[in-house]
């Protein structure tokens, strides 16, 4: 009776055993921040956390990808002779994003209404020299020349401005374009801040295209522009 317990016992913890080895081992992905994406051989498996069957072979590959807004992205491999059951990515933030400021500002013209000190008008004509001065002023604490200026034809433009951020790949160029468009009636000038954003290899063949943030160090030209020569019209 009791080898026959025995042996029931054995065959037990036997089946056991075999049902474990042929279940599949799972292997946990955690990710920070919780909104990250997580791809596992380039199929969304879930958002800061998702699962993946453990490698059945040592040769077999499991290609991982995390991605997030606004943070570098991580690519890795899981190989099958890996033996961990979890696997943990905190991301890091793109310096891009931690050096420039969102603004709904860039990339079209806004209007200054000049304040009276900044211009004359006698009869049909505009003078609106001194605040063309002004705005040389302000401009030359932020860029380095001023690459176009013709005050008779009403126009002004900056150079492009470069920077580039540590731990990211991105390149943002800003420019400033003014143009007078004052007539006796009323003295005005329109004025966009230009902002541009591109990876390394685009940079290189100039290829940036438009976006709405622009680098912190620029924010308080902004301000400059819309209040030291007049007030921002909202015509």
């Amino acid at each position: 009776m009791r080898r026959l317990l025995f042996l029931t016992m054995l065959l037990f913890v036997s089946t056991v055993i075999c049902q474990a080895a042929k279940r599949p081992k799972i292997v946990k992905i955690t990710v920070e921040p919780k909104e990250a994406a997580i791809y596992i051989n380039n199929t969304l498996a879930g958002y800061g956390y998702a699962e993946f069957t453990h490698p059945k072979k040592k040769n077999e590959v499991i290609i991982i990808r995390c991605e997030c807004n606004e943070y570098k992205s991580i690519l890795t491999k899981f190989y099958g002779e890996d033996k961990r059951s979890s696997i943990s990515f905190a991301l890091q933030q793109d310096g891009f994003y931690r050096a420039s400021a969102a603004s709904g500002i860039v990339n079209k013209y806004f209007t200054i209404d000049l304040d009276s000190i900044y211009y004359q008008i006698d009869g049909d004509k505009v003078d609106v020299s001194r605040a063309w001065k002004l705005l040389h002023q302000i401009l030359l604490n932020y860029f380095d020349e001023i690459a176009t200026t013709d005050i008779y034809g009403g126009y002004l433009q900056t150079p492009w401005q470069y920077k580039t951020f540590n731990l990211s790949e991105k390149q943002i160029r800003n420019r400033v374009t003014i143009r007078d468009i004052s007539t006796p009636k009323r003295a005005a000038f329109q004025i966009k801040v230009s902002s541009e954003v591109a990876g390394t290899m685009a940079a290189r063949h100039g290829e940036f295209t438009e976006v709405d943030r622009i680098p912190k160090e620029l924010e308080p030209l902004i301000e400059e522009l819309q209040t030291r020569i007049g007030k921002v019209s909202s015509l």
